[in-house]
């Protein structure tokens, strides 16, 4: 078995919406970012990088690059879900704490935990998200952004073998949807 964390952060910029577990929550503001700046899915993706020792999602999506400008954080997950599965893990579980006064996490949490679920290839019930403020200290709690918190379980897959797309159906089904060519 193996553990990993995950962090990120970003600021409140122009918008009318943030990103937040693949789901679109209506806000005052958005997120200033280069992808679109899904600091629950970032974390996460770390947190599962960070579990695998495969560095973060900066080594793997640098913002420098303009590939990734404005792309959807899900794909990140997917990304990281592959490599993943390549080694021979899956995820036992999974639990993100997202920190911000505002917007309420709580009446999405039920879909971000379905698309995190999807994405990383458990069930919806081996993923928790959940919500807190600061108490209106820092960063979050004067309103300037949003941060998040991630930590994974993963375990060995069946006999532990190392997965190739060509033999492992899972796989396969994670690349298609990074890559609608393959």
């Amino acid at each position: 078995m193996r553990i990993g964390q995950g962090f990120d952060v970003h600021a409140f910029g122009a918008g009318d919406h943030v990103m937040l577990g693949g789901v679109r929550v209506p806000h005052t503001h958005g997120l200033v970012a280069h992808s679109d700046g899904d600091v629950v899915i970032h974390a996460l993706c770390d947190a599962v990088l960070g579990a695998l020792a495969l560095g973060d999602i900066g080594r793997h999506f640098p913002p420098t690059d303009p590939r990734w400008k404005d792309v959807g954080s899900r794909h990140f997950l997917l990304h990281c879900a592959a490599l993943m599965i390549e080694q021979g893990y899956a995820v036992a579980n999974a639990d993100v704490t997202v920190i911000c006064e505002k917007p309420k996490v709580g009446p999405h949490a039920a879909t971000m935990r379905e698309n995190l679920a999807a994405d990383l290839g458990c069930a919806v019930g081996d993923v928790s998200v959940k919500a807190t403020t600061t108490e209106q200290l820092g960063f979050t709690g004067r309103g300037e952004g949003i941060a998040a918190l991630a930590v994974v379980l993963l375990q060995r897959r069946g006999a532990g073998a190392m997965a190739e797309p060509a033999d492992d159906p899972a796989l396969r089904e994670l690349v298609a949807r990074l890559d609608p060519e393959t």
